[in-house]
């Protein structure tokens, strides 16, 4: 499978960057293998192959079901100058919740051992700063990595890689040869412990004097020229490095530089230009965490496997095994940190709708004006409360008191259950410090992620409502129901409901305060459209922790009107990404169970018939099209595909096209924005979804202005 014309922007979970071919191919290989019965990447997809920045999508599967959409890419050259362009057009390109690197490094002889892994404490490019007579005045920025990734990163074991592997006596007695060869004092080395206990030193010591191949003078061990020999050949037959080693994960900083370094000096230097831990040294890993720094990813992480120490001893000789042992230890870091199950339980009252809008505020209409502000605020705090508990996404522009949406948000905070709001409001002072008041009252003290999208300010007094539109359309237009609660009639909240009508958006508007949102209710026709729904409760400030409910049937029956197509269908083309299979395989055994024929991708194909007229005939022949929209599904080109064709057919009213969101992403065709579209996050949600659409749609009528 490929992507769409619209490549990747339903986003990735993981970006990962290697600098060289090598480390790419390991990194596509350990992916591929997985480790400790996780599955990995059953298959890699090629993008854009024909780009100047081709990169690969797979979906890394976990023993638990969970799963992470990995994208994996690499410049034509090592090096800052070569990686930059790549890391900042992808993460523009596809959205990754965390920036990652993998592959080889320096690794300083006091921390870390050759085919150990290296993860940045934090990056810097050490080479910055001025060069004078007296010598060179460093002048770094350096970039913390974040805590999570930190201590998850001192919390990995490595024994269940592929790569790792405990030593042999054999191998403990090399290891000691070769340390004594290299000049190094093997009781100081970092992996003296891992290759050599206690109790095993004094043995292998023995072992080698009796052997003639090393000498011992009070403190002092020396290989003796039989030992130098043996150890010489040894190194010059070992083409290939090693395929196992006791291998460690080393925590530390992570120094980036311009040229390849093999003098031995550098980490003295390192150290007095004011750094004194640094664990690796390399090229690139600066300008990871510096992309992902500017271009605001909260998660970011590199892991390099030390391939030499920057000395003159310096060869390629553990390079294939560190690209590989740094590419096994990042997907066990990523998939500890990203992979979620992709069924998840989900509470009974989870809601069909990813994302709500509130508006209003006081309206000036009820009976006692005065204590308006405090009646918003208790409806608009069980508001925010109940948009929570049912697993929906906040969308507010206001933080000012006398809005629906400040209300909303406390409420929604306060709840415990709230996950993201989104704040749509413009860059004006006054607006800042109202924003600054709210996360102080707010705290620190929950989970809910508060994201800020700003617009342009406005110029003057004159201006400024016109300012708050534009905020308020966005919001409106970003959101799956709007949700209404008062608002002045003569402020914008009046012009933003009659917009979200014109754009067919579902609309819950609470009448009790009157305002603009008693102005929605009263011009719809609610018999007439929404035969089933109680409206009437609208008029009920009682109602409002019922809110998503009432939400959810419209939505609901947006998606069940049948119009003039075949009803009830015939035949269904489930369109879905091969990760999402076994939500297709629910959905296709109960309509297999009810006597209606489910058509799905690959079983339509035949040997003598090339896929995409199959396909196409397929599409052609069903009454109803059902999409199961993932972020997998954003990245096949098969589903761009079918999709397409389905929305023409739908476009002069011949198939009947059903959206249902599997993940909450963002749906990514421009012709299927528009469409109405419902939450079903398990396999069980979809066809209880499903079932209620079959079993309850009712021929459409013709009503002037209904949905």
């Amino acid at each position: 499978m490929g992507l769409g014309a619209d490549a990747g922007a339903g986003g990735v979970d993981v970006l990962i960057i290697t600098a060289l071919k090598e480390e790419y191919e390991a990194a596509r290989a350990a992916g591929s293998a997985g480790y400790a019965g996780h599955p990995g990447v059953a298959a890699w997809e090629e993008h854009e192959s024909e780009s100047l920045i081709p990169f690969l999508v797979g979906t890394y599967v976990m023993a638990d079901g969970g799963s992470m959409t990995v994208a994996l890419a690499r410049p034509t050259r090592m090096g800052a100058t070569a990686t930059a362009p790549v890391v900042s057009t992808l993460v523009e390109r596809l959205r990754p919740r965390c920036l990652a690197m993998c592959g080889v490094c320096a690794g300083n002889p006091a921390h870390a051992a050759l085919g150990d892994v290296v993860v940045a404490e934090l990056a810097y490019a050490y080479d910055e700063g001025r060069r004078t007579e007296d010598g060179f005045e460093g002048d770094h920025r350096q970039i913390p990595a974040p805590e999570g990734w930190l201590r998850a990163a001192q919390d990995l074991g490595t024994s269940d890689l592929p790569s790792f592997g405990e030593a042999s006596p054999h191998e403990a007695r090399i290891w000691l040869m070769e340390r004594l060869y290299a000049g190094e004092d093997p009781r100081r080395h970092p992996a003296r412990s891992r290759f050599l206990s206690q109790a095993s030193w004094t043995d292998q010591i023995q072992s080698l004097q009796a052997d003639g191949l090393v000498t011992r003078d009070g403190a002092a061990l020396s290989l003796t020229d039989a030992g130098y020999a043996l150890i010489e050949q040894l190194v010059y037959d070992d083409l290939d490095g090693p395929r196992e080693l006791p291998f460690a994960v080393v925590v530390g900083p992570m120094a980036s530089g311009n040229v390849v370094v093999k003098d031995g000096l550098t980490w003295s230097r390192l150290k007095q230009w004011g750094v004194r831990s640094v664990a690796g040294l390399e090229m690139e890993s600066a300008v990871i965490a510096q992309v992902a720094h500017r271009l605001g990813l909260s998660d970011w992480v590199v892991a390099k496997g030390v391939m030499d120490h920057a000395d003159p001893r310096k060869d390629d000789r553990y390079k294939q095994f560190a690209a590989r042992s740094s590419a096994e230890v990042l997907f066990k870091l990523l998939g500890r940190r990203l992979a979620a199950p992709r069924v998840v339980a989900e509470p009974a009252a989870m809601s069909r709708i990813r994302s709500v809008y509130v508006l209003g505020g006081v309206t000036g209409e009820t009976t006692y004006p005065d204590y308006e502000q405090s009646q918003l605020a208790h409806v608009c705090e069980q508001l925010g409360q109940a948009v929570a508990k049912a697993g929906a996404e906040l969308v507010v522009c206001s933080p000012f008191p006398d809005s629906a949406d400040l209300h909303a948000v406390i409420g929604y905070v306060q709840s415990g259950a709230g996950r993201i709001v989104h704040l749509h409001s413009p860059r004006h002072p006054e607006v800042a410090e109202r924003q600054t008041e709210m996360l102080a009252m707010l705290g620190s003290g929950h989970d809910t992620e508060i994201k800020n999208w700003y617009y342009p300010g406005p110029e003057d007094d004159d201006s400024r409502e016109q300012a708050w539109l534009l905020c308020q359309i966005q919001a409106m237009e970003e959101a799956d129901v709007v949700i209404a609660v008062g608002g002045r009639v003569s402020k914008t909240a009046n012009t933003v409901l009659h917009l979200a009508e014109a754009r067919r958006k579902p609309i819950v508007p609470f009448a009790f305060l009157g305002g603009a949102s008693r102005r929605a209710y009263q011009r719809r026709d609610w018999a007439a459209v929404y035969p089933a729904l109680e409206h009437r409760r609208l008029m009920d400030r009682d109602a409002v922790p019922d809110a998503m409910k009432i939400a959810d049937q419209l939505v609901t029956a947006r998606l069940r009107t049948p119009h003039n197509y075949r009803w009830p269908p015939r035949r269904v083309f489930i369109s879905r990404a091969r990760p999402d299979g076994a939500f297709a395989q629910a959905l296709e055994t109960y309509l297999s169970g009810a006597g209606i024929t489910a058509l799905v991708g690959e079983k339509e194909l035949r040997p003598d018939r090339m896929v995409n007229p199959t396909i196409e005939d397929a599409v052609l022949s069903a009454d109803l099209f059902v999409v199961l929209w993932s972020r997998s599904y954003a990245l096949s080109r098969f589903c761009y595909d079918e999709i397409e064709l389905a929305l023409r057919r739908h476009a002069v009213g011949e198939i009947q096209l059903w959206i249902i969101n599997l993940d909450g992403s963002d749906i990514v065709p421009p012709e299927a924005r528009a469409l109405p579209q419902a939450l079903a996050r398990t396999p069980h949600a979809l066809v209880a979804l499903v079932r209620e659409l079959l079993e309850h749609a009712e021929p459409a009528r013709t009503v002037p202005g209904g949905e």
